[in-house]
């Protein structure tokens, strides 16, 4: 953590703390969490002054409408490698080495989702026999290394917060970490399958994105789908913040979701952050406080309204005959004046 030599520190939404106050809330921050120091926050203040804050944010998921995962990951989209299959008889090659075109499907299973980087030639078949098919798709089968393939079953098993003390323990170069980084999460353990690519998560499920201060909702929300290799557009979800009391606040494009949570303090019992869908309806404050009262209890406090508004129309009523008969013997004032006038 960089020491903070600003006076007054920046707390997004034209919000502003002293710098006191801005420390006090990230060491009572660190302190809550204290036995998970992986989810500490770190601050350092930029070249222009700003301060930025780093660290994991929980989100809840509370989405209504199905969401699509990806069939396949960007990163395991390898080459091309042509079968060799001189046999002009062959399933595979009907035409022998003189075909124009090949058959879809004949290199690449679409609904792989796990396959650590295998050189193109794991793919050759070397000699002309009859070849076994894993998949519906024309492909044969391959000899699966079990190490790697423990390796990528624990990676898309660990969390974010996991990820990064295994890389703390290990040197690892940097494209191995990219390529970690890249890796498909679970969402609640739901794995990705062709038959359930559609789904809705479970509500209140949580999950933690990595993000910064400077992070405004809508590039939370595209971090946390990017996370998960969601197809959705971001521009169908939102961010809400959900009190204790009920209160439902939505957070709008150029909110910064970190600096809620701290403003907030870390706990989830007093504000959890909500990932929902974009028409979900803001609950006020006002409306919060009789949300979580017995049902007894609101019939009575109905009741009171209802007498309340009958009261309340009944003194319009008699203000507005008391001003109808003001009006109408001024009418008949000036009637029996104007006659006079005129016959007199």
């Amino acid at each position: 953590m960089n020491e903070i030599l600003l006076p007054v520190v920046q707390a997004g939404g034209g919000r502003t703390l002293s710098r006191a106050e801005f420390l006090s809330l990230l060491n009572t921050y660190n302190c809550f969490l204290k036995d998970q120091t992986q989810l500490h926050l770190s601050c350092s203040q930029e070249d222009d002054g700003e301060v930025v804050v780093e660290g994991f944010l929980n989100i809840s998921w509370g989405v209504r409408r199905p969401i699509r995962l990806k069939i396949q990951d960007d990163k395991q989209m390898l080459p091309f490698a042509p079968l060799i299959s001189p046999d002009p008889s062959s399933p595979v090659s009907p035409l022998g080495s003189k075909r124009g075109m090949t058959r879809w499907g004949e290199y690449a299973d679409l609904h792989q989702i796990d396959e650590m980087a295998e050189t193109a030639q794991e793919t050759v078949v070397n000699k002309p026999l009859p070849a076994v098919y894993e998949t519906t798709t024309l492909r044969p089968a391959r000899q699966k290394n079990l190490e790697l393939e423990a390796e990528s079953n624990l990676f898309r098993c660990m969390s974010d917060a996991s990820l990064v003390k295994r890389r703390r323990g290990k040197g690892k170069t940097a494209a191995q970490r990219e390529e970690e980084r890249q890796h498909r999460f679970s969402i609640n353990g739901h794995f990705y399958n062709y038959k359930t690519s559609i789904f809705t998560p479970s509500h209140g499920t949580p999950t933690k994105v990595r993000i910064s201060s400077r992070m405004t909702t809508n590039q939370v929300i595209s971090q946390l789908l990017n996370k998960f290799k969601i197809e959705n557009d971001p521009q169908e979800f939102a961010l809400y913040c959900i009190h204790q009391s009920g209160e439902k606040r939505k957070l709008n494009n150029r909110d910064q979701p970190l600096w809620e949570r701290i403003l907030q303090g870390p706990s989830d019992d007093i504000m959890k952050i909500f990932l929902m869908d974009m028409d979900e309806e803001e609950v006020s404050n006002d409306v919060a406080q009789y949300l979580n009262l017995e049902l007894p209890i609101l019939e009575q406090v109905l009741l009171k309204l209802r007498e309340e508004e009958n009261r309340e129309i009944q003194r319009v009523i008699s203000k507005s005959v008391s001003e109808y008969f003001k009006y109408f013997l001024c009418f008949l004032s000036a009637v029996g004046f104007i006659k006079l006038c005129f016959l007199g």
